[in-house]
């Protein structure tokens, strides 16, 4: 078991990171390259779960003599059946590109990735084939007071809950295993508008005057659920346990940053060798490079081309994955140690005698994105 623990950094450098993550189905290389601006990362998974299948493309920038990474919009991206040839297009959502939610991939099927950048460059993806999924027997979900220890106030352990799977391994087959989550917690402001108002489906700048707090929140106008994502990768091979059950096994940490109650969903996705191989590489470059706020010291090439341009690097890669599904609602109400957030008072535009642009408004739309979603959760408990 091999599990990689990332320290809490800015978002930029997360979405740099798990760049890297998605391996290619092909032997990791280590080219000679000059880490600069405008590098292109692309991470993409095409699922056999609803809802967990998208695409995030990004470039490398350089601000202040730091590295980060961007997301890049109004890129033209799609999945593509080498099979049947029929194309799936996605849609451009909060930072991330996203098929319909009921879009999933069967096993057996290949598939490739499409994306044509604002500025006219493509890249594409070599075929993907779709493994068959090996299903979760169970799953549990364990509250430790000092779950992990986090680089913050001097450093620190904080509270969550551990989540473990088990499963049956299949007999006589070599099987490499690797597990994400999305946790679901209720969001009920969809909006914060800070020296503005929200009008026209958007923030807009608006003087506030005096006022102490110069933000307004805005409701969201149906059930919404904020999504988040792992902070930790976890692998596992069944070299030692080839057939056996493998019995609450870690797969996750779900930190305790809100109180709310929380529906986890566990997703177990089943690798190629490659993929493995790549992944260890991953955690060597992490151990060995001052963590990911440096530079990594060789480039992780995965399975996508610049077709018109055989030199140019491409960071990332796309996964057609064979994925079983697990969820567990976690009730979190008597959980007596103080959240990671910190929350500001809540702040409603005033109704009566309004000093704003007509309409007043408190409420503002759930938008479906990767980290937002208005569908509710598999397994959520009122």
């Amino acid at each position: 078991m091999i599990r990689l623990k990332l320290p809490r950094l800015p978002r930029n450098f997360l979405m740099l990171f798990f760049a890297f993550l998605m391996a290619g189905c092909i032997d990791p290389v280590a080219p000679e390259f000059d880490y600069k601006e405008g590098l292109v990362f692309i991470e993409g998974f095409a699922s056999t779960a609803p809802g967990a299948s998208f695409v995030i493309v990004s470039s490398s920038t350089l601000e202040f003599g730091i590295y980060g990474i961007k997301f890049l919009a109004g890129a033209t991206v799609s999945f593509v059946n080498v099979d049947t040839g029929a194309t799936v297009s996605l849609t451009e959502a909060g930072e991330s590109y996203l098929p319909p939610h009921d879009f999933v991939v069967a096993p057996g099927e290949l598939w490739k990735l499409n994306v044509t950048l604002a500025n006219g460059k493509n890249y594409e993806s070599s075929p993907e084939k779709v493994l068959q999924p090996i299903p979760i027997k169970d799953i549990q979900a364990r509250y430790d007071p000092e779950l992990v220890y986090r680089q913050t106030s001097g450093g620190k352990f904080v509270p969550g809950h551990a989540i473990t799977v088990s499963f049956d391994d299949p007999v006589d087959t070599d099987n490499y295993y690797y597990w994400s989550f999305r946790s679901f917690e209720s969001l009920y402001y969809c909006e914060k508008c800070r020296d503005g108002i929200f009008r026209n489906g958007a923030c807009t700048p608006y003087d506030l005057g005096g006022r102490g707090n110069r933000y307004f929140d805005y409701s969201c106008d149906v059930d919404c659920w904020k999504i988040r994502f792992p902070e930790s990768i976890s692998i596992f091979n069944d070299q030692f346990s080839n057939g056996k059950t493998i019995t609450d096994l870690p797969v996750g940490d779900v930190l305790l940053y809100t109180k709310e109650n929380v529906v986890v969903e566990v997703q177990q996705f089943s690798l190629t060798s490659a993929a493995f191989d790549y992944y260890k590489i991953l955690k060597d470059i992490v151990d060995n490079s001052g963590g990911l706020n440096a530079p990594p010291p060789a480039a992780l090439i995965g399975n996508l081309t610049n077709p018109d341009d055989a030199n140019e690097f491409v960071f990332g890669r796309f996964t057609a994955a064979a994925t079983s599904v697990a969820s567990i609602f976690i009730d979190r109400s008597g959980v007596a140690a103080s959240p990671l957030e910190s929350r500001e008072p809540i702040v409603l535009e005033p109704q009566l005698n309004s000093p704003y642009p007509p309409p007043p408004t408190i409420t503002a739309p759930c938008l479906e994105t990767k980290f937002r979603t208005a569908i509710r959760p598999v397994g959520w408990v009122n």
